[in-house]
């Protein structure tokens, strides 16, 4: 009996999450951001990161690999313009990948639900985790953009749920599943590869020094870089040069670092107006000299490098200060922007994540020191790196929509436990009555 209702409950979760992410996309009333980032199912009239995908995925049908202005690109993940391509094959209209997009957004509240469940086999947390992702408002506007964060995020969840799996039947199978599922991620979102090595560094810890999981997890380097293997072949034969990640991770950090502005990111225009900007006096090259993309990365490089090495060596104090910015506005979208002021919605959104945390950082402290949980380790890990690492690059909140499963499922953890907490207290002082 328990089984059947469960199973209608992660059908519910499902229905609830594809059904609001559709009412998102077709009702522009339920859309807060209408006004400013309206839905737009029309290909060829998309706007920034949206455009740059799109035309990443013409690349893709013209010559077989993203490019931009005829000519190979690794300005952003290799294998999203492909999943792009498939709609463009046949048409302009983007519902099609919208909708594949809200499938794949539903499946994750489902994945996360499972993940809950089976950390403390309780079915209440596991509805609540589900339930919290499928109603969670700022996750509804990335499966109707051409971003990639919906697949990137799916991939991430599928990876934890079969390193799960791994760790609870020490199979050697999943431990491949969850290291291929990092690489695919990977190739999506350049990010996974900084952070998969130091997870990798981890897990060949907790094998070999603390022995806690299986030893075979240190062959999934070897099936990572597999799956890696096209995407640097064809990189070196377009480029002639081995390029790690993808080519704007510089400038990134070149933006974020950039102390004057406290690593905000001025927009085209305005870098007329930000002359001292290093990534305004690159991009007045590529205009002057025709300099193409790797040269920029080439140039974003060499004065990302020589910044970040000045600013820690006479500006340490600023240098933390704007690194904390970036994480703050990474997690919460708050401090907003250097010039507008923050709308109600960004403001409700950044109480209501902030609220979250602390339930999240709760569940983490009984999942990771009082009941010693591997998987919360690594979860927690995880989080712990990749939140870090975006304190060195230009942050904003879209760039933390992967790690909200992690938020929702430890967050579920703490909120049931504060309430059962409150429970048994109200219990005592009856029986004391």
């Amino acid at each position: 009996m328990l089984k059947k209702n469960y199973s209608k409950w992660l059908l519910l979760i499902f229905f609830l999450s594809f059904t609001f992410r559709t009412v998102y996309m077709l009702v522009p009333q339920f859309n807060y951001f209408n006004k400013v980032t309206p839905v737009n199912f029309n290909a060829l009239d998309q706007k920034s990161d949206d455009r740059t995908y799109t035309r990443l995925a013409f690349g893709v049908l013209k010559y077989g690999y993203p490019a931009k202005n005829d000519k190979f690109s690794m300005y952003a993940g290799f294998l999203y313009p492909y999943i792009v391509a498939a709609n463009l094959a046949f048409s302009n209209n983007l519902i099609y990948l919208f909708f594949f997009q809200i499938i794949l957004d539903s499946i994750t509240a489902v994945f996360i639900s499972l993940i809950a469940y089976k950390l403390l086999n309780k079915v209440n947390v596991s509805i609540l985790a589900g339930l919290l992702y499928a109603l969670y408002y700022p996750s509804y506007i990335f499966p109707a953009r051409i971003l990639t964060e919906t697949f990137f995020t799916f991939l991430l969840v599928l990876s934890v749920y079969f390193l799960q799996k791994g760790l609870q039947g020490k199979s050697v199978k999943e431990f491949f599943i969850f290291g291929g599922l990092l690489s695919v991620a990977a190739l999506t979102k350049s990010m996974i590869f900084y952070v998969f090595f130091f997870l990798y560094i981890f897990l060949v810890y907790k094998a070999f020094i603390r022995k806690e999981i299986s030893r075979y997890v240190a062959f999934i380097i070897v099936l990572f870089f597999v799956i890696q293997s096209p995407y640097y072949i064809i990189s070196y034969i377009n480029t002639n040069k081995l390029i790690l990640g993808s080519s704007n991770g510089w400038y990134m950090i070149l933006t974020g670092t950039y102390l004057p502005l406290k690593g905000d990111e001025p927009k085209d225009p305005e870098y007329e107006i930000f002359t001292d900007h290093p990534v305004g006096k690159v991009y007045k090259l590529e205009l002057e000299q025709g300099w193409n993309e790797f040269q920029m990365d080439s140039a974003f490089t060499a004065l990302g490098k020589k910044q970040v090495a000045d600013n820690f060596k006479n500006h340490p104090i600023q240098s933390l200060e704007v690194m904390l910015l970036q994480v703050s506005r990474f997690w919460f979208h708050m401090p907003y922007f250097i010039r507008p002021i923050p709308g109600t919605g960004t403001v409700v959104a950044a109480v209501y994540k902030f609220i979250l945390t602390v339930f999240m950082f709760s569940g983490f402290f009984l999942m990771v020191f009082k009941r010693k949980d591997i998987l919360s380790q690594v979860c927690l890990f995880f989080l712990l790196i990749y939140t870090s690492l975006h304190s060195l690059v230009y942050s904003s909140h879209r760039y933390s929509a992967p790690l909200v499963p992690l938020l929702i499922i430890f967050a579920s953890i703490g909120i049931i436990s504060f309430y059962q907490l409150y429970i048994n207290k109200e219990k005592e002082q009856l029986i004391k009555d």
